[in-house]
């Protein structure tokens, strides 16, 4: 007959196999109680568990674009502040030509803005944020605009060799007294031109990409976020600093130099014009970013919510089924203590 049912092991392995299923428990429970998530998602789902993942994907991915969408404002922000300073530069610059043309003026005193505008421009559409060159496109790594006022800058070695091929002498050479308007009205609607097109513009003074960087801004939602530095606006503002800044202007017959005044003049108004465009464009977008972050947030508080009703444990009936569980173990133990204590010889 066998007897292993009610043998002394057998009892001892029952209590040590229930003491280890409470204590468990009771670490389940207690995980579960310092968290508020359920101890094993996948197993107290069961086949809802793919729609915890499937919520979980998408509050990710919706997340996600959140935290591009403060990192596209923030560079559209950086964008915008440049250019304001850009158009507040070029008005000023605008208006003190016009009154140059109006009243006459020293124009070494002009020649000094007109270097502290070009430095001014170069340096705001070289402008960085977080390592990347806002005003670059998509060749975002690269320094956008070549330095004008370094002698060994491609932009200005070009400037200097073709004023040269056109009049066989330098910009800084007395002799420029010589020149006639309509010979300088054939350097600037020609060579002097070419300088600010394509494909010298791209040649000698941007690394910059017409591409623009695409941004996307929801889950079916892309904007263009960031302006090129070849823009024609900043294109226009580069000609008419450097007409102003480095064609001889002191030295020019006045009939030369009115022409070469009217020029700088004009490219001022029509790129003030396309910065001022451009800038509206970039507020449009901001716009655009911060109602989709705000769509979004809203988005994601309700998938959060959702995971939260699925994952999350309740705490009142977490707490209670704890308490239980303890009490529970405590009892276990003190059965198996008592029953440890049994001894045949006590009947003997």
């Amino acid at each position: 007959m066998k007897t292993t049912h009610i043998s002394t092991v057998s009892l001892a392995n029952a209590s040590r196999r229930q003491i280890l299923g409470q204590t468990n428990l009771v670490n389940k429970l207690s995980i579960e109680m310092s968290s508020g998530r359920k101890f094993d998602v996948g197993l107290d789902l069961g086949s809802r568990t793919g729609e915890s993942v499937t919520l979980r994907s998408e509050f990710h991915f919706l997340n996600g674009i959140v935290d591009t969408n403060a990192l596209t404002a923030s560079r559209l922000d950086v964008s915008q502040a440049a250019m304001d300073d850009v158009l507040s530069d070029a008005q000023d610059f605008l208006s003190t030509l016009v009154a140059l043309r109006e009243d006459g003026g020293s124009s070494d005193i002009v020649k000094a803005d007109a270097v502290g505008s070009l430095e001014l421009l170069i340096s705001r559409l070289n402008t960085q944020l977080n390592g990347n060159f806002v005003f670059g496109g998509i060749n975002a790594d690269q320094e956008p605009i070549a330095d004008y006022l370094d002698p060994a800058s491609p932009n200005k070695v070009a400037a200097d060799a073709a004023f040269f091929a056109e009049f066989g002498i330098t910009q800084d050479d007395p002799t420029v007294s010589g020149i006639t308007p309509a010979a300088m009205d054939t350097y600037l609607n020609g060579a002097f031109d070419a300088m600010f097109t394509d494909p010298a513009w791209g040649t000698n003074w941007s690394t910059a990409s017409d591409s623009v960087l695409t941004s996307r801004i929801s889950a079916s939602e892309t904007v263009d976020s960031s302006v090129s530095a070849n823009e024609q606006a900043f294109r226009d503002l580069a000609q008419a600093y450097t007409l102003m800044a480095d064609l001889g202007n002191e030295n020019l017959d006045p009939g030369t130099y009115k022409l070469v005044l009217d020029r700088a003049i004009d490219k001022l108004g029509s790129g003030i014009a396309g910065v001022t465009s451009a800038m509206g464009k970039l507020g449009n977008v901001q716009e655009r970013v911060s109602l989709a972050s705000e769509r979004l947030q809203i988005q994601t508080d309700i998938l959060n919510s959702r995971i939260n009703d699925l994952e999350n444990v309740n705490p009142e009936e977490t707490s209670v089924l704890l308490n239980t569980a303890l009490t529970q173990l405590e009892t276990t133990y003190a059965v198996t203590a008592r029953m440890q204590g049994l001894s045949i010889l006590n009947y003997i």
